[in-house]
């Protein structure tokens, strides 16, 4: 397995282990009792966090059996929206620095280019195998 699919797959399990532990922490942090603004900013990036973990997964086991460098650009860019979105905003609400202000938009935007990056696995050529399998 190539290295960036193993890194990938470390990703993955990491961000899916870090998920549940941060919506353990939010269910107890007194912080969102006392201050309610901030419940709502963390839950959207854990929304957002969990999303794009999942859709890192899908794109991880298309990838054991059809290897695109598309579908290795829209994990880039969902990896990349996860750390600058959702992890300032998780700093945002857990620690009020506000460096999430300038960040975040950015993290937005790769979430979105990774989604239109598998708009170019509708223009790649398949083997000349998965398309007897497709007949």
């Amino acid at each position: 397995m190539k290295l960036i699919y193993r890194l990938l797959w470390v990703f993955i399990a990491l961000n899916g282990a870090t998920f549940v532990g941060l919506n353990a922490y939010a269910s107890h942090a007194k912080r969102f009792v006392d201050y309610p603004q901030f419940l709502t900013i963390f839950e959207s990036a854990t929304t957002q966090h969990a999303i794009h973990v999942l859709a890192l997964l899908a794109i991880a086991i298309v990838s054991l059996m059809r290897p695109s460098r598309w579908l290795v650009m829209s994990a880039g860019f969902f990896t990349l929206g996860i750390v600058l979105f959702s992890y300032t905003l998780y700093l945002f609400s857990v620690t009020g620095v506000k460096i999430a202000g300038f960040l975040t938009p950015i993290g937005g935007v790769c979430f979105m280019l990774g989604w239109l990056s598998l708009i170019g696995i509708a223009f790649t050529k398949t083997s000349p195998a998965a398309e007897r399998i497709n007949e």
